[in-house]
């Protein structure tokens, strides 16, 4: 089976998924455009593409590059894997040729992509208060969400997220029964460090890819509240490199995730799977969709110093949480078991196409 997963490596998952399916047996390519600092470039081939009104003879021979690579790829799987929402040729050529061509398609929506801010504010105050506060990440992502899904739907992709935050954003009419596959994380590429219970100056990292939707600004408002009573480290982790982030995510004793969209992201995932205990926050409309055992301590923006301070005090139950983070992570979002599960999906694509074409 050839997989070829393009076009966004949203949280380095075309990069993970790609090396996943690698290593259980399936021929798998990552085609990639513009992969940023902050996500992995490992098994995947990644094209750069300028801007055309700053360079336009650079812009227009990498465009012309990066449709040649878009099509010969499409020529050469069995199954595509969409990641996020957007075409990237003009009359979005590239979907067009995954449909005329008969490939199994799959795409994956990740997060804004797919999200409705007026679905997302009905039951988290958080999230309501920074669309209020910053309109220019909810401006026209409603009707873009839905305009996206009718898309993907025109063009004959099957669809899945990794839970149920995503999920309450699809729309009914285009895919009824969406699959879904958690978030993955290759498990080889984080040694476990877990917090030492002696250690009585904890490190707090806080690593926002945008500090409106992680609430780095509660983060900060929290430390501060606690700097007088405890005796600890905090680093703001922005606009480094993935390694250099991953290397102070690995030294630390606390993580803080996000808390405003009322959900984990991967950043939490791959703390847990250094052996760190996180903190997050995890609106309750979605509390019970989560495994039982899930180790990620629930906080929010008003409590956020209430839930640290035990945490700051006891170096045991660091460790503790720790420990189960990384187990955690291992029974749910280990890659290749996750890989496992899209090989079957791929299988069920492909069937159904060939069963269409009798």
């Amino acid at each position: 089976m050839r997989v070829l997963h393009l076009p966004h490596n949203v949280a380095s998952q075309v990069s993970v998924t790609v090396r996943a399916l690698r290593d259980i047996g399936v021929d798998a390519r990552g085609v990639v455009l513009n992969n940023p600092d902050i996500c992995s470039d490992s098994g995947i081939i990644n094209y750069i593409r300028s801007g055309r009104r700053r360079h336009p003879v650079r812009g227009l021979f990498q465009t012309a590059r990066w449709w040649c690579a878009v099509l010969r790829n499409i020529l050469w799987a069995d199954v595509v894997h969409w990641h996020c929402t957007s075409s990237t040729m003009y009359a979005e050529l590239d979907l067009r040729a995954v449909k005329s061509l008969g490939r199994p398609r799959l795409v994956e929506f990740w997060g804004s992509d797919i999200r409705i801010p007026e679905i997302a504010s009905r039951d988290n105050p958080y999230i309501a208060q920074m669309y209020r506060e910053h309109p220019e990440l909810c401006n026209g992502c409603g009707a873009a969400s839905l305009k996206s899904q009718e898309k993907f739907h025109r063009y004959g992709f099957a669809c899945t997220v990794a839970g149920d935050e995503l999920r309450n954003y699809l729309q009914q009419e285009y895919f009824p029964t969406p699959y879904r596959v958690r978030q993955r994380v290759l498990l080889e590429d984080y040694v476990a460090r877990f917090p030492s219970p002696a250690n009585r100056r904890p490190i707090l990292v806080h690593c926002p890819s945008s500090k409106a939707k992680k609430g780095t600004e509660a983060v900060l408002k929290a430390v501060e509240n606690l700097r007088g009573r405890h005796d600890f480290e905090f680093r703001l982790v922005h606009g480094v490199p993935r390694n250099q982030a991953l290397a102070m995510m690995a030294e630390c004793d606390l993580y803080l995730d996000q808390f405003t969209i009322g959900a984990h992201g991967l950043a939490a995932l791959e703390a847990m799977a250094f052996g760190k205990p996180v903190l997050c926050y995890i609106k309750p409309s979605l509390v019970g969709t989560y495994p039982t055992d899930m180790p990620i301590m629930n906080a929010n923006q008003d409590n956020l110093a209430q839930v640290l301070e035990p945490l700051l005090r006891d170096g045991t139950l660091r460790h503790d949480i720790g420990r189960r983070s990384r187990a955690y992570v291992e029974k749910y979002h280990d890659a290749h078991k996750l890989a496992r599960e899209l090989v079957g999906i791929y299988e069920e694509l492909i069937e159904k196409q060939v069963r269409g074409r009798r």
